[in-house]
Formats: structure tokens, sequence, C-alpha cells
């Protein structure tokens, strides 16, 4: 028995702790906005999200919102992937909510662009119909700020679309610290609906490619339409960020990690690469 749990211990920490991936890093976008991110080829994204509530007194009940992100890097600046929230709002008698998703990210200022900008497609099985984002980010220092138009199928039987907007912004306190905050809402709100609105402090964890957000939010998920949409109580939660890269266990060429450090252009540095190389990253020094 002592075995297996050492096996297991041991796949656990090969699986996260690859300090050659390249992961999600929340310290570059908001809990509700991706920022018009595309993982690398050749890396799976595994984040893990908790939100939880608590009901008013006398009861105080802490309720939870468990929602997982399973993504993968394609080439071609190309992301596929999808969002399980197990504890779901969006329909009446709907308790799951599975969102199935493909990005595309035409622009990258790393790459010399002048912004960021990506293009989302999914289905939300919750509500029944495709959803689509088109996301806008720009670095300018410190900060980075975000933007983003939605158009989402209007859950129930009513059907049609509603049009929301969003905007945010993340800026480095330091290397690995970031505070963020976004709000989001749609252009025509029912009855009952409210702006949606998050903020947080994100951290980077030493000598790991993992990142992790503290973060204060009134929805209760991260797919297009939850993150859209926001609800009458405050939520308290975070969300962890597991890279893993394939080239680890299979071979060839390994990603560089995301350190949590700013582009050295950005710092004062000669070159404006957000990724240092392999011999150069702090992770590999000694």
């Amino acid at each position: 028995m002592l075995r297996q749990v050492r096996l297991l211990v041991a796949i656990l920490c090969g699986v996260t702790m690859g300090r050659e991936s390249s992961a999600q890093t929340v310290l570059d976008r908001t809990p509700n906005l991706s920022g018009a991110w595309v993982g690398p080829p050749g890396v799976l994204h595994f984040n893990f999200l908790h939100r939880f509530s608590v009901s008013p007194a006398p009861e105080r009940k802490v309720s939870s919102a468990p929602t997982f992100l399973l993504a993968a890097g394609l080439p071609a600046r190309t992301l596929v992937g999808l969002h399980y929230a197990s504890n779901s709002e969006l329909s009446a008698r709907y308790p799951n909510e599975w969102e199935l998703f493909g990005r595309y990210a035409p622009l990258d200022q790393e790459l010399g662009a002048p912004l960021d900008l990506s293009a989302q497609l999914g289905y939300n099985i919750a509500a029944e119909g495709l959803d689509a984002e088109a996301a806008v980010a720009r670095r300018q220092g410190a900060l980075r700020l975000i933007g983003a138009l939605r158009v989402l199928a209007a859950p129930g039987d009513a059907g049609g679309a509603d049009v929301a907007v969003a905007a945010g912004a993340a800026i480095r306190l330091r290397r690995g610290i970031a505070l963020s905050g976004d709000v989001a809402s749609l252009t025509d709100r029912e009855a009952g609906e409210k702006v949606a609105w998050s903020a947080g402090l994100s951290l980077s964890i030493p000598h790991t490619p993992h990142t992790l957000s503290l973060h204060a939010t009134n929805t209760n998920n991260a797919t297009l339409q939850s993150s859209s949409r926001g609800t009458g109580e405050t939520r308290y939660g975070f969300e962890f960020t597991i890279p893993v890269t394939l080239s680890r266990y299979f071979g060839g060429r390994r990603a560089a990690p995301d350190t949590g450090q700013l582009p050295a252009a950005e710092a004062g540095g000669p070159t404006r690469h957000l990724h240092l190389p392999l011999h150069a990253s702090p992770l590999h020094e000694g």
C-alpha cells in the first residue's frame, strides 16, 4: 500500500512540478476575463476554479461552485477546450454547465502587434446555443488592459441572443504579484439581473509554473454565459492553474516557463519577449 501511495505522489509531482510548462498565468488577466490568451502548442491546461457563498443567518450554509477548465494549445495560435461547472445557475433544473469552445489569437503584442486579439466560438449545453467572444488586451508597463464583446444564446425557452460587454485590468505590483478586477454587463438586462464584477489578488508559485488567484465576485463560474451575468450574492474563491507540457513525457522541444515576470522591454531591458530562454530562466539556475 505504501508503495502505491509513493508512486501516486511521484506521478502528481511530475505533472504539477514540470517547470518547463507554460501556464495561463492569472497575473495577466482577471477572474472573469481570459485576456485574449491561447496556450502554446503541445501544452495541456487544467485550471481548477472554486467559489464559495454563505447563506444568510441563522443557517449560514456554505455552498460551493467548482469549475474545471481542460484545454489544449494547438499550432497557429489556437486553443480548444471545455469548461465544466457542476453547480450552474444558468438554466432552471439544469445543475451542470458545459461549455465547449475554440479560441484563435491572430495578434500578439509580444510578437510585435499593437495589442493582443482573440476570437472565441463555443457551445453552452445548459443554454442550448452558440456563444462568441472577441477579446482585446494591451500591456503598458505594469498595467494590462482587457476588453471583450460577447454574443450569447439567451437561456430558456424564449430563444434569441444576448449581447454583453466587459472590461478589466491587471496590474503587476511585483514580479509574482498582481491585482486585477473587471466588470461585465448585458446590454439589455432583465429584472433581477445585475452587473457582473470581480476583484482579486494573483500570485505566482515560486519555482513552479503554477499561478493562483484569490478573488471575490458575484458570478457563478467562468463560462462566457455565467461570467457575464451578475447574481445577488458575493462569492469568494480561488483559481489554480496546472499546465502539463507533453514534450516532458514524449520528447521534443520544451516550452519556456511563464515565471510571472514582466517582459524585459517593459522593465527597461533590451527584449520584448515574455518568456525567458531556458538557459536564462531563474527556475533553472544552479
